[in-house]
C-alpha cells in the first residue's frame, strides 16, 4: 500500500475516532468519592462532569419564596389585595457521585495519533499539515489533562476545571479537522474539481455544526433520557456527513495523487 493511501486511511479513521464517542464503564474506580459540599453545581457544569466520567447525582429542592427580591412583590399584591403565590421550589443539584472509570471505544486519543502520523507522511503537501500536526499534538496533552484530573482535584474546583478545560478541546477538536480539511482541499489544484471542492467545504461546516450539537445534547442528556437519544441520531448523522467528504473527496483522487506526486515522487530526466 503507497504512502498516500495509508495517510489518507489515517486521517479517515482519525476523523471518525475524534467525532463519535461510545463510552463504556470499566471495572475501576477513581481513588476517592466525589468530594460534595454547600456549593450548588450549576447543571450545566454538572452535565459535563457526568458525560466525561459517568458521575450520578441526586437532587433536593430550594424555597426561594422569602428570597430577598420577592419582598416587594409581595408587599405590593397585599396593598392591592391579592393573595400571595404558593412558595416557589426549586429544583438543584444535591449530592454528585463517581461510578467506575468510565473509557471510549472510540477514543479520542487515539484519533489524534492517527492524525498526527497522517499529517506527518502528507506534510509537503500544504502547510496546513503542520498546522494540524501542532493541533492534534495540543489535542493529545488536553484529552490526557481531563482524563487525569479526577485523580488530581476535586469537588467543585474539578467541575469548574473540567467545564473550562472542555470547551477548549473542543475548540481543538473542530480546528484540527478544519485544518486537516483545508489541508487536504489544498491537494486538488487549481480550477479543477471546482463542485468537489464546494461540497467538501459545505460538509465540512455541516460536520462542525453537527459535532458542536451532538456534544451538547450529549452533555445535557446525562439527565434528560430523550436528549441523550437525539446525541445518538445527531452523532450517526455526523459519521455519515464524515462518509459523504470523504467520498466526494476521492473523487479527485487523479487530482490528490499528482499533487503527492509533485512532492514525494522523484522524477528520473
Amino acid at each position: 500500500m503507497s504512502r498516500l493511501k495509508v495517510a489518507l486511511m489515517l486521517l479517515c479513521f482519525g476523523f471518525m475516532f475524534i467525532v463519535l464517542d461510545i463510552p463504556i464503564a470499566t471495572n475501576f474506580s477513581y481513588p476517592h468519592e466525589y468530594e460534595n459540599s454547600n456549593k450548588v453545581i450549576g447543571e450545566y457544569q454538572y452535565y459535563n462532569i457526568a458525560s466525561n466520567y459517568g458521575a450520578s447525582c441526586t437532587y433536593k429542592m430550594l424555597d426561594d419564596s422569602k428570597s430577598k427580591t420577592k419582598e416587594p412583590e409581595t408587599k405590593i399584591n397585599q396593598q392591592k389585595g391579592i393573595k400571595s403565590s404558593a412558595p416557589k421550589i426549586t429544583k438543584v443539584i444535591d449530592k454528585v457521585y463517581f461510578k467506575n472509570v468510565q473509557i471510549d471505544i472510540l477514543n479520542d486519543f487515539v484519533g489524534f495519533i492517527l492524525i498526527l502520523i497522517g499529517s506527518i507522511l502528507l506534510v509537503k503537501c500544504a502547510k496546513q499539515f503542520k498546522l494540524a500536526i501542532l493541533a492534534a499534538i495540543s489535542g493529545l496533552i488536553v484529552h490526557g489533562i481531563m482524563f487525569a484530573l479526577p485523580f488530581i482535584i476535586n469537588g467543585i474546583d474539578l467541575v469548574n476545571a473540567l467545564f473550562f478545560i472542555g470547551m477548549i478541546y473542543l475548540a481543538i477538536n473542530v480546528v484540527t479537522i478544519y485544518l486537516v480539511s483545508a489541508a487536504l482541499l489544498r491537494m486538488i489544484p487549481g480550477p479543477w474539481c471546482r463542485d468537489e471542492r464546494k461540497w467538501c467545504k459545505i460538509l465540512w461546516f455541516a460536520s462542525f455544526a453537527s459535532q458542536c450539537l451532538a456534544t451538547f445534547t450529549f452533555w445535557l442528556g446525562s439527565d434528560f433520557g430523550m436528549l441523550k437519544t437525539l446525541s445518538w441520531v445527531i452523532f450517526g448523522f455526523t459519521i455519515f456527513i464524515q462518509l459523504a467528504f470523504w467520498y466526494i473527496y476521492m473523487r479527485a483522487k487523479d487530482y490528490i495523487r499528482g499533487t503527492y506526486e509533485k512532492y514525494y515522487v522523484k522524477k528520473i530526466n
